[in-house]
């Protein structure tokens, strides 16, 4: 080992101007420039030898594609699939933003070359960027610093093609103190001969060898400290003006958990994500990173709910309080179940004899109960147990209702759910709506765009205001709501941070205006204000990440009843007592009362 640390350095000495000399390591967690531009984050997706079928890319590409439509302000995305599918890749970001890179491009140009793949060819393709110098390809394919090089040369030679240059230590290298002088080397003699001119169509991505698919994370200060070091050797060969403008990509095992914090360091202008890049709800979340500067706020009061019934529902929904009968009702969706319970006896039962899956369940005005099913809207009297098909729903190809509440008016306000949604290729597209009616069940649709699933719907007191989720976007927006005529004036009131798995599901409002969101897969109810997106409460539900929808109930309004689903663990229905005062909104009956 001390010969290779004294051969790396001579080395290194022979590539240094002979004014430089090498920082001491404390020196390199903080930067070294007196002014930092504005980079704009570049989060890359690394797929490599993934995945195994076209129709799996597909499925990948199209839920990819779909999230990131959503995003209000996403950074640059780079994807970087196998070469088989770099044109479909292409095809099914068109429009989103995404850019396409190649993993790799050839030394050679044209001719007897099997196998080979040009720079010319992926750039007339379409694609924006080449992948040059990852571990993998040094370590399996022994490519070396000057081969790097020439592909770098090759890349900048396409009109319009960028390059990430990859760089990094091993984990001997890194034990030995010698991160800075590997890092510096791989940079100067990978970029050796590069025009300034070319500097913005290059972006440095620092992977540390030994956390690459093995779950190990730098930690940020670890991460910055080689952040400097790669800046301070692209000052070398492109000059200081050009080296604060190159962004620089960590890429080691980054995952929606640790993007925040390695986003927050002033030279980590992104991520270089692999694994993780493979699964669309995960990378999605990676791209949606809490921006460095965010203001801090005080971290929210936490509860934890209690199991109250057992009931190991499938997928417990919709649940509402009857003022009228003092009961709390929800369903089991996809076993088409009604459930009702008052608090203080056992848990009732209903299985409606119409059989099918239920979406939700609403009271009516002088008693009674309506049911939206995928196959029909059912009223049911409780007593009778008899289901009556009041109408169909909307007919939107495979789809059923989901979310839905009666709006401070009367009327039913129902979401569509893409039964499909999870598939990515073609049949889980947006094809749901969000219907309103009433007792005469003239559908009228409230928005002027589709869905996949239908989530959030709730009114606060004034009844002038809706909120809405489509759950894969991960995003809940507020609209007017007027008294006739459709919800208009758009805005995103929040967005769930990357490091919480799943998504925004059922919600209600508090007498407050606050919003209740269950966080399906997070394992929390959260509240939120809609003015600052802040969020002051949070409600645990031990053993179960599932939590589905939430409502008040009791006969002061102040208890929180959260269903949830079985899967992983969970189906039972929880209960909180709302501590500092806070309260719920009484549930309002659809006025359709004699059908």
């Amino acid at each position: 080992m001390q010969i290779l640390v004294a051969l790396l350095a001579s080395t290194a000495l022979a590539f240094a101007p002979r004014a430089t000399v090498r920082a001491p390591t404390s020196r390199l967690g903080s930067v070294w420039y007196d002014a930092q531009p504005q980079r704009r984050a570049l989060i890359a997706g690394n797929w490599k030898l993934n995945p195994s079928t076209a129709q799996d890319a597909d499925a990948l590409l199209a839920l990819l594609a779909s999230n990131v439509r959503t995003m209000a302000a996403p950074p640059e995305i780079v994807i970087f699939p196998p070469m088989p599918y770099l044109q479909k890749a292409l095809e099914a970001v068109d429009g989103t933003g995404i850019a396409v890179g190649a993993q790799d491009i050839s030394l050679e140009e044209s001719g007897a070359f099997t196998g080979e793949v040009a720079a010319s060819m992926v750039r007339s393709l379409g694609c924006d960027w080449a992948l040059v110098g990852h571990s993998e390809r040094r370590t399996h394919y022994d490519e070396t610093d000057e081969i790097c090089n020439k592909k770098v040369q090759k890349c900048l030679a396409q009109d319009g093609l960028k390059v990430i240059l990859c760089v990094g230590e091993t984990e001997d290298e890194f034990e030995s103190e010698l991160l800075e002088t590997i890092v510096s080397l791989q940079v100067r003699k990978g970029l050796a001969g590069v025009d300034v001119a070319d500097a913005d169509r290059i972006a440095i991505a620092y992977e540390p060898i030994w956390a690459i698919g093995t779950g190990k994370v730098a930690t940020p200060e670890q991460a910055q400290a080689a952040h400097v070091a790669v800046r301070r050797a692209l000052s070398e060969v492109l000059g200081a003006e050009a080296a604060r403008r190159v962004r620089v990509q960590y890429g080691g095992s980054v995952t929606p958990e640790s993007v925040d914090r390695l986003m927050a360091q002033p030279d980590v202008d992104g991520a270089l994500v692999g694994g993780a890049s493979l699964v669309a709800e995960k990378f999605s979340r990676i791209c949606e990173f809490s921006a460095p500067g965010t203001p801090e706020t005080a971290p929210p009061r936490e509860i934890t709910a209690r199991v109250a019934v057992a009931c190991q529902n499938a997928l417990g929904e919709s649940p509402i309080w009857s003022q009228r009968t003092n009961t709390l009702y929800w369903v089991s969706a996809v076993e088409g179940e009604l459930w009702r319970w008052n608090c203080e006896d056992a848990p009732y039962k209903i299985v409606p004899r119409f059989g099918t899956t239920l979406g939700f369940v609403a009271a009516r005005a002088g008693g009674g109960l309506l049911l939206g099913g995928e196959d029909a809207i059912l009223s049911l009297d409780e007593t009778a147990r008899e289901a009556i098909v009041l109408a169909a729903p909307p007919m939107e190809g495979d789809t059923r209702p989901n979310d839905g509440r009666v709006d401070r008016d009367g009327r039913m306000v129902m979401g569509m759910y893409n039964n499909y949604h999870r598939a990515g290729a073609s049949q889980g597209e947006d094809n749901s709506g969000l219907y309103r009616f009433g007792a005469d069940f003239e559908y009228e649709e409230l928005l002027d765009y589709k869905f996949r699933v239908s989530n959030c719907c709730c009114f606060p007191a004034d009844g002038r205001t809706v909120y809405f989720a489509d759950t894969p976007t991960r995003k809940i927006y507020a609209f007017d709501y007027p008294k006739s005529g459709k919800p208009s004036n758009r805005r995103l009131i929040w967005t769930q941070p990357p490091h919480w798995p799943g998504g925004p599901d059922g919600a209600q409002c508090d007498a407050e205006g606050m919003i209740w969101v269950a966080l399906n897969g997070a394992g929390r109810v959260v509240r939120i204000d809609p003015a600052t997106g802040a969020i002051d409460l949070v409600v645990h539900t031990p053993g179960c990440p599932t939590p589905t929808s939430c409502t008040f109930g009791g006969p002061d309004l102040d208890e929180l009843f959260i269903t949830t689903a079985a899967r992983p663990a969970g189906g039972k229905l929880f209960r909180a007592k709302m501590p500092f005062g806070i309260k719920g909104l009484p549930e309002p009956e659809w006025q359709g009362a004699n059908n």
